[in-house]
């Protein structure tokens, strides 16, 4: 943390220097122009997010379009985008990169930690963005954006329990700071979260803090900071176990995180048509994790054994941009610097301790353009393009894009990209899957959508897609279970969506067909479904009331476990409902009831999904 102060300190030092236009909300569009939300665009705001009254973060990201979520018994979360690995989606928190590449599932982000306090707005850009933000952005990017301070004093608190010794405590307060001067504001926020045992042996618990603060101009200059942190204690069957249901060793992981998250963003008017930004980014992970290993079987005859790391990971990121503006003509140029540091020191158990270690040191410095040129009202072309250039290796990721409006409320989208995912910390250094050996991924991708306005009922998208994946890193399991290097993997989909509104009713139906394979073996990627559909129905009869009612199925898919190998989980369908009633101005009711018909399935071999979960509680806001 005294590194990131330190970087932080040389951000100010450099921003005083700059002057004024008033800080921008990030927004993740891919691309750092004048947003625009086309067909592979999807938002939910505080509106949304308040109606649905959702029990976790995770009950949010089910409601994206082409997009499945696995829970391995509550403690770990994984996020598959269009077929794509969870580490193949950029996660940001308020514009900073938090995916983790320590983590078993090779720098991806585990959204179980992560908290609903304060959360003001969830943006979902589905499709290859390295062109503007490097490895990782490769089937999409998520930003989840915090609330600000207003020029109001606002305050709230919340309390929820339920089923399976659920328990949710959050509160928040904010509004200006006059003694900074006119203008400054700031929010600060605070939430623990017990979700009690909803599935045998898994347990979660979890304190986090979050804050932002907006400055009044300093030399000119409009300054804005936000930090998140985060302690979770969690225990579980291992991956890849069986879970509660098949596996032969009880015993549990056990894993201690601590995650923190700090950003200062920066903006100045240069001249008319000419605006800078500066952009520093730290994050930072500590995982303390035990592990009783797997037992023995005939996919992996050795079994799985004993272990234990202390994972230790920050990164530091800074982003200069100029933004230009000429008649019809938009652009943004700049450079990027990400500073990666990673130790692991642990042990393998086989009746005695082996130490285990492993660290990496990597710099990216990148250079990156983007321009887009208005032919007139209709018609648009966008291009793009990033330099990266990390540990002697270099990739070049470009992207088109044309956007036609083909009549009023018809707009068709049209693009083309490429992007990479360099190998994890854990794909690399692993002392039991990994291979220091493992080249970057890649993936070319073609999509094309349009976005159809229905009159003052609401909207339609639709959007197809074909990715090809190069040298994609995938997990062979088999007697000695490793980390290795696929040849070619396409996937092929279509996915369309509606918001659609009737008076005091909102509905947003949802569906999607994917089809991703191994092209050496024509064989279905696991933990792919090839079907996704729902709906959301949200109902408002009165200004006092409240409800959803949320829908959805996964199709049937192909999963893995050490007593099991390959074996295929049957599709589910899931509904939630929820409902809150204010009681008084300030006071609302809460009620919630997850899996209301109590489906029986797994999203992991072995680890069955809780049935009904009850929960409710009471909020107030000044």
């Amino acid at each position: 943390m005294r590194v990131a102060f330190a970087g932080f300190a040389g951000l100010l030092s450099l921003c005083v220097t700059a002057a004024a236009q008033p800080a921008e909300t990030v927004i993740v569009t891919a691309t750092r122009l004048e947003a625009t939300a086309g067909a592979n665009v999807s938002v939910l705001d505080a509106a949304t997010i308040a109606s649905r009254n959702p029990g976790s973060i995770v009950d949010l990201l089910r409601d994206l379009p082409d997009v499945y979520v696995q829970q391995s018994g509550g403690s770990v979360v994984s996020l598959f985008t269009r077929g794509a690995k969870p580490n193949f989606t950029l996660v940001l928190l308020d514009g900073v990169k938090a995916n983790d590449p320590t983590n078993t599932r090779g720098g991806s982000y585990d959204f179980s930690t992560l908290d609903l306090n304060d959360i003001e707005r969830i943006e979902f850009v589905r499709g290859p963005a390295s062109a503007i933000y490097g490895s990782d952005a490769v089937g999409g990017v998520i930003n989840i954006i915090s609330r600000r301070g207003g020029p109001v004093f606002d305050a709230g608190a919340n309390v929820e329990g339920g089923s399976f010794g659920y328990v949710r405590t959050s509160g928040h307060v904010g509004g200006p700071l006059s003694f900074l001067g006119d203008g400054a504001t700031a929010n600060l926020g605070i939430a623990y979260t017990d979700n009690g045992m909803p599935v045998a042996g898994s347990t979660s618990r979890g304190l986090s803090l979050d804050g932002s603060l907006a400055l009044p101009q300093i030399a000119g200059v409009a300054l804005s900071l936000n930090g998140r942190f985060g302690s979770s204690v969690a225990g579980a069957f291992p991956d890849s176990s069986g879970g509660p249901r098949l596996a032969v060793l009880r015993s549990l992981d056990h894993r201690d995180i601590d995650e923190s998250v700090l950003g200062a963003h920066a903006r100045r008017a240069v001249l008319e048509g000419w605006d800078m930004a500066l952009d520093y980014g730290y994050y930072g992970r500590q995982s303390d994790a035990v592990s009783p290993g797997v037992a023995p079987s005939p996919q992996t005859p050795t079994g799985i054994p004993d272990s234990g790391d202390k994972a230790r990971f920050n990164r530091h990121q800074v982003t200069w941009t100029n933004h230009l503006s000429f008649g019809a003509v938009e652009a943004a140029i700049g450079v990027d610097m990400q500073a990666e540091h990673g130790v692991d020191d642990g042990f393998l158990d086989f009746g005695f301790h082996i130490p285990t270690h492993f660290a990496l040191n990597r710099t990216l410095w990148a250079g990156f353009g983007e321009a887009r040129w208005r032919l007139d009202e209709k018609l648009s072309l966008s291009a793009s393009g990033r330099y990266d250039s990390a540990g002697g290796e270099t990739h070049f990721s470009p992207q088109l894009r044309a956007d036609y409006a083909l009549f009023e409320d018809t707009a068709l989208q049209v693009s083309w990209g490429r992007a990479y995912k360099l190998p994890s910390f854990y794909a690399l250094g692993n002392p039991i899957v990994g291979d220091p050996s493992l080249k970057p991924e890649d993936a070319e991708t073609f999509e094309g959508g349009v976005t159809q306005k229905l009159g003052d009922f609401g909207t339609w998208k639709v959007e197809a897609f074909a990715t090809d994946y190069s040298d994609l890193i995938d997990f062979q399991p088999g007697a000695v279970p490793k980390l290795v290097n696929l040849s070619r993997v396409h996937v092929r989909g279509i996915e369309t969506s509606m918001e659609l509104h009737w008076g005091a009713l909102t509905a947003t139906p949802r569906l999607s067909y994917t089809n991703a394979r191994n092209q050496a073996t024509n064989a279905a990627l696991r933990d792919v479904p090839s079907w996704l559909a729902g709906a959301t129905l949200l109902w408002r009869p009165s200004t006092d009331w409240d409800v959803s009612f949320d829908l959805s199925h996964v199709g049937a898919l192909v999963d893995n476990a050490v007593p099991t190998g390959d074996v295929p989980l049957p599709g589910h369908v899931r509904a939630d409902l929820a409902a809150s009633y204010a009681l008084t101005q300030n006071i609302k009711l809460h009620l919630g009831i997850d899996n209301l018909f109590d489906a029986h399935y797994e999203e992991v071999v072995g680890f069955p999904a809780p049935g009904v979960v009850m929960r409710g509680g009471i909020s107030a806001a000044l």
